[in-house]
This record gives structure tokens, C-alpha cells and sequence, in this order.
């Protein structure tokens, strides 16, 4: 991958499920420049997918569903959010199935 490690990479789409499929493609992408294994890339991609689902459940208002990449010597931090203002954080949220699939795919939710 071109440029330092520490390179941010920012990808905003619109809030639609259609959409998200650009997202876990430029995840996969900047994985594979950080020559990751395939079994992790594949983790990275459902992880981003789980992220963007259970997001968009919340996207009422929401203008755009944007993904953040940041990647490090020694892994790839991805942050996905949507720009809904004013929703409250869901009630008992670390017991929910997105949150158990996500924190299986991840090492940190």
C-alpha cells in the first residue's frame, strides 16, 4: 500500500442496503494491499456487513452510512457509522446477536 500505514481512508455512501456492498468491496481491497489472509478478509467484509445492518435498522433520517479504514503495521481498524442525530445507543446492546457476531469476527467491538 502506497503512503505511511497511518492513511485514513473514508468511503460515504447513502443509507441503503444497496449500498453497502461498495463498502465491504473497498474493505476487502485495503485488506488485500495489507496482504491479509483470505480467512481474514472474508471476517473483515462480514464484519462490515453485520456493522452496516444493524446500523441501518437505526438509520431513520440518516444521510449517509460512512466507513473509516485505518490501517496499522499490525492490523486494519474500521469504523462504520451513520449521521443520525439524535438517536439514543440501543438499550442492552452488548447482549444482542449483531453485537455477538460482530465481537466473533473482531478482536475489539
Amino acid at each position: 500500500m502506497a503512503g505511511p500505514k497511518s492513511d485514513l481512508i473514508t468511503v460515504s455512501v447513502p443509507p441503503e442496503s444497496g449500498s453497502v456492498q461498495v463498502l465491504r468491496a473497498v474493505t476487502a481491497s485495503v485488506a488485500a494491499r495489507m496482504n491479509m489472509p483470505f480467512d481474514g478478509i472474508e471476517d473483515l467484509r462480514l464484519a462490515v456487513d453485520e456493522a452496516c445492518a444493524w446500523l441501518l435498522g437505526l438509520a431513520g433520517g440518516a444521510t449517509s452510512i460512512t466507513l473509516r479504514l485505518r490501517p496499522m503495521d499490525d492490523r486494519l481498524e474500521a469504523v462504520v457509522s451513520i449521521d443520525a442525530a439524535g438517536r439514543a445507543w440501543p438499550p442492552d446492546l452488548e447482549m444482542s446477536l449483531s453485537w455477538k457476531v460482530l465481537s466473533a469476527l473482531v478482536d475489539t467491538v
